[in-house]
Formats: C-alpha cells, sequence, structure tokens
C-alpha cells in the first residue's frame, strides 16, 4: 500500500495492531469522547479488536482508511486524518482527530492536506465531512481546507446526534 506525502513536520501511515496503545489514548481521550463518541475501547485487547474490525477494513477501498501522523522528529503518533465509506452517506467521509498536547498547532491542517491529496491521487473527486454543531475547532479547520456546508443537521443511520454536513470537491 502506498502512503500520502510526509508533511514538513509529519510523516503519514497506516494503522497497525501494534498501534493498539495509542488507539486507546485517542478514543478515551475528552476531546474524543466529546466530539466524536465513545466507541466501547477501554482495554488495550478493546483497541486491538477496534483496529482490526473498523479500522483494517477500510484499506479495501483505495485512497480510503486511517493515516497515523508521526512526528518526523522522534516518530510520536500524535493524531490521525483518514477517509471512510460510512452508512448513509454517498460520498466518502474524510475526518481527523489529534491528542489534546497537539491542537492548535497546525499539525491537523497540514496532515489534512496530505490525506486529501492522497485521496485525489486514488480518484477522490469529491469528500464529505461530518462535526457536530459544537464541535467549532473542527467546522474552522474544515472551512480552512475548502468545505463547504451541505445541509446544517442530518443523523446517520443507528445515531442519535444531529451532525452538520460538509462537501469537498476537487
Amino acid at each position: 500500500m502506498d502512503i500520502p506525502h510526509p508533511t514538513q513536520r509529519l510523516r503519514l501511515r497506516p494503522v497497525t495492531p501494534e498501534d493498539a496503545p495509542f488507539i486507546l489514548e485517542l478514543l478515551t481521550s475528552k476531546s474524543w469522547l466529546e466530539n466524536i463518541g465513545d466507541r466501547g475501547v477501554h482495554t488495550l485487547d478493546d483497541a486491538r479488536g477496534y483496529i482490526t474490525e473498523k479500522l483494517l477494513p477500510a484499506y479495501n477501498t483505495p485512497g480510503c482508511g486511517p493515516m497515523l501522523c508521526t512526528l518526523k522528529s522522534d516518530g510520536t503518533i500524535i493524531g490521525n486524518t483518514g477517509v471512510y465509506r460510512r452508512p448513509g452517506l454517498d460520498t466518502p467521509d474524510f475526518g481527523f482527530a489529534f491528542l489534546e498536547a497537539y491542537h492548535g498547532q497546525g499539525f491537523a491542517h497540514e496532515a489534512s492536506i496530505s490525506n486529501m491529496a492522497y485521496a485525489v491521487a486514488h480518484g477522490h473527486k469529491e469528500l464529505l465531512a461530518i462535526t457536530l454543531p459544537t464541535n467549532e475547532p473542527s467546522l474552522s479547520l474544515l472551512s480552512k481546507l475548502g468545505f463547504e456546508r451541505e445541509r446544517e443537521l442530518i443523523q446517520l443511520p443507528g445515531d442519535d446526534e444531529e451532525l452538520v454536513l460538509l462537501r469537498w470537491e476537487v
């Protein structure tokens, strides 16, 4: 599998089961729980299962799947960006999540540009993004990346949360 081009400060790579400690930390972080929700990942075994069952299958679609973002300086994993097929959406969904210690430093923007270019190189001409209407940092970054609000509030199948739907086109 090829990977997105590195950025000035980051390398992006696919997730592996060995990344369970990071996935556990990310999915139990305050910002993940507040803005994305509890995915039932509370132990390293849960994290390995989440990677195997939820994340790895996304790579079956070219240009899709999570890409872990690691610092070039020391290899620390600080977040992820990714393109996913989601039930209820007719176009792949783009998302990102970073550990709080790395918020507000431009890492998500830098990684997102690389990952979006990777998706385009694999034939994706448009992407959707969904977020809570109260998640101002994500809405701001998505706007900066060129996403435009498509509809105010939608609900995905099996989810009670109302989400803002945004679209980006090449």
